[in-house]
């Protein structure tokens, strides 16, 4: 072989040393996250797909990491993370089984659910056995505070279970229900694009709330150690994210006018 091959063979294994590790690392920073329809924080509709889902996507970027979304229906979402189909899923509160089966992140957003009702229906509660003799709608995948979740499964509650929080909302119009849970900000914004606002207003909240929670980012423990990586870059992108004023600026530029204004009724 002559020294002029010998020299185009060298210089090709050094580039593909170089050019295959590259490859490699890009491949690892892609983050694939599930996520489900629950505006004004995620949605496919919405802006950055809702202000949440782009909080996210930030702290990651922060970090080097570039975040996939798959979105599915909550139930699927949350089966997919647990199982290690994807990396991960947006977002969720704390429960005893997904605290066993999944790792968490550092809170991403405070949500306070309550009950939606007709207006034209009498309806108040203080406790869990007030709400024996009412017709309920929940969404599959949601959990509504650990006393709630109880309650279900000793079979106290009178609850029907459906894809999502608009065909509760529906099935509420309908009267097939009497009472919805859900986090007060969604209520609202969902009632102020199903309905129009003379039919938005036949609408109310009960001010007790149901639970006050805080909603994560769950990872995959499948691949244990990578689950962590991802778990920790998350938190300290999320922190820098707050700390650079930049978190606070995305809260205040969501959707959540019509919310405030309703809060300001009640």
């Amino acid at each position: 072989m002559s020294a002029y091959y010998r020299l185009i063979i060298s210089i090709l294994l050094t580039l593909l040393a170089f050019v295959t590790p590259l490859r490699v690392s890009t491949a690892t920073q892609v983050v694939t996250l599930s996520n489900g329809e629950w505006p004004p924080f995620t949605s496919q509709s919405l802006a950055q797909q809702g202000f949440i889902s782009e909080i996210v996507r930030q702290a990651f970027a922060l970090q080097g990491y570039k975040v996939h979304y798959q979105f599915l229906p909550w139930a699927r979402a949350y089966r997919y993370a647990e199982s290690g189909q994807v990396d991960g899923t947006v977002v969720w509160t704390k429960t005893p089984r997904r605290l066993k089966n999944m790792l968490f992140s550092a809170p991403v957003f405070q949500h306070t659910y309550v009950f939606f009702y007709r207006v034209e229906d009498s309806f108040n509660w203080q406790d869990i056995s007030d709400l024996r003799s009412f017709r309920i709608g929940g969404s599959e995948g949601y959990s509504y505070g650990n006393e709630f979740d109880q309650a279900v499964k000793r079979g106290e509650l009178n609850i029907d279970y459906v894809s999502s929080d608009i065909l509760n909302l529906k099935k509420l119009q309908a009267k097939r229900i009497d009472l919805f849970p859900s986090d007060i900000q969604v209520g609202y914004y969902l009632l102020n694009q199903l309905f129009p606002a003379l039919q938005a207003e036949q609408f109310k909240h009960h001010p007790k709330p149901i639970v006050e929670v805080e909603t994560h980012v769950l990872f995959s423990k499948v691949d244990l150690t990578r689950g962590k990586l991802l778990q920790a870059a998350f938190n300290k992108g999320l922190q820098e994210l707050r700390a650079n004023g930049t978190y606070q600026k995305l809260v205040e530029q969501a959707s959540l006018s019509y919310y405030s204004q309703t809060l300001h009724r009640n």
